[in-house]
């Protein structure tokens, strides 16, 4: 029997929601993407609906080629790319931000799907519930991004529109190591001020996460959609106090 026989093509919206089913029914970490487990994963399940006669979209055959295409890049020595405008790694990265953004916005569309039914039953007064100050893990990252972006969506900060070239993942964590050591503490809401676009948050966002996983700094939320505030972890602790 088929490893996939429950996926169904008229199941997902698009090859980007199939790819998302795929990485948490195998338990991978969206920030981290294993390339050729992933692009075997998807041709498998697209080849599955082929063999079933269900009728394949060409977004999802196209989806499937640039996963092969990919994979067989990250295959060659880095010196055989090394003329070429971007590199598999960067090609990597660039899947990864549309994921995350394609994770998050389906989240909020599903959010307020349930807020639209619940709201049809019964109107109450809303409560607001207060929880102790905590450290976020980083055991679940989507769980992680999606507090992240409901403090945006809460807030009035919002990414100025102007033009400017891609930033790289490495200067911003960089850029935030040493506000943070400097100043000990860093609000969110201050470095989505400094972004220029919706892209850019998310590539903000990576570079938080990154050293979250580092230990390099650690992000503290009073509060549902409360300010999150990023401070010195242990790495950087010992850093300081070395």
């Amino acid at each position: 029997m088929s490893r996939l026989l429950d996926v169904r093509l008229d199941n997902f919206e698009g090859p980007l929601d199939l790819l998302i089913h795929l990485i948490y029914k195998n338990e991978l970490n969206i920030y981290d993407i294993h390339i050729a487990f992933i692009a075997e994963q998807f041709v498998g399940a697209v080849n599955d609906m082929e063999k079933l006669d269900i009728e394949v979209a060409a977004e999802f055959i196209n989806m499937a080629s640039y996963l092969i295409y990919l994979k067989s890049r990250m295959l060659l020595p880095k010196d055989s790319y090394a003329d070429e405008a971007m590199d598999p790694e960067e090609e990597k990265f660039m899947l990864t931000q549309r994921l995350v953004e394609y994770s998050f916005y389906k989240d909020v569309a599903e959010k307020l799907r349930v807020l639209e039914i619940e709201s049809g039953k019964f109107l109450m007064r809303s409560s607001t519930l207060h929880i102790p100050k905590e450290e976020m893990s980083t055991e679940d990252p989507y769980s992680i991004a999606n507090a992240f972006f409901s403090v945006l969506e809460k807030s009035d900060v919002k990414p100025m529109k102007v033009e400017r070239d891609t930033v790289d993942v490495g200067d911003l964590i960089e850029k935030i190591k040493e506000i943070v050591f400097d100043k000990n503490k860093l609000f969110w809401t201050d470095i989505v001020k400094t972004c220029v676009s919706r892209r850019e948050v998310v590539v903000a966002l990576l570079a938080v996460l990154e050293l979250m996983r580092l230990k390099f700094i650690q992000a503290m939320q009073a509060e549902t959609f409360g300010e999150i505030v990023i401070e010195k972890g242990e790495l950087m602790k010992e850093e300081n106090n070395g």
